[in-house]
């Protein structure tokens, strides 16, 4: 598998994706928070909120057989997907499983880019030995179902009224995908 790949999105910008670097991380915190307005929900917070935490667990990352991959286009990060050893790897019994959060900014959505994202870390999650791929997406997030439901991902569980947002109870959709 190359390491970074380059691919040219729907709207004919140049899409370059790779492991993230330190120097990635102020980017990539603005990527995750740029979806906070839209209420939509995606969970992945586990390198921290402030640019000094990230660049400690991006420094960390490799050596802990994790993968946070970066899509940049025009010079910028505009996506993050984290492929992260099920319970940080603390259980033998779940070393086999990997979970998976994907951020997009909104104006690089539904260009291809999630689609080439996700296949990436199917395919480095693979070539690591691991077996199972795992992401939990809020009801809310039809468009994260979609995409993930493309990538061959199916229907787990449904984990009802597992998180509260205000007032309001979000049901939370466990999909999988077995690498066997």
């Amino acid at each position: 598998m190359l390491e970074i790949q380059k691919f040219i999105a729907k709207n004919g910008v140049e899409v370059i994706l790779r492991p993230a670097k330190p120097e990635d991380a102020g980017e990539i915190i603005k990527t995750v928070r740029s979806i906070s307005p839209e209420r939509s929900y995606v969970l992945m917070e586990c390198y921290g909120k402030d640019e000094g935490s990230a660049k400690r667990y991006i420094s960390e990352i490799e050596h802990a057989g994790d993968l946070l991959l970066v899509a940049v286009a025009e010079g910028a990060v505009i996506g993050a997907l984290a492929a992260v050893r099920s319970r940080c790897g603390h259980r033998d019994m779940s070393t086999h499983v990997v979970d998976v959060g994907l951020h997009l900014i909104k104006e690089y959505r539904g260009l291809g880019i999630g689609t080439r994202m996700l296949q990436y870390a199917i395919e480095w999650a693979r070539e690591k030995g691991f077996k199972k791929m795992v992401a939990s997406i809020f009801t809310t997030n039809k468009r994260s179902l979609n995409l993930f439901i493309k990538a061959g991902f199916t229907e787990e569980c449904v984990r009802q009224k597992h998180f509260r947002i205000g007032s309001r109870y979000i049901d939370e959709i466990c999909m999988v995908k077995f690498l066997d």
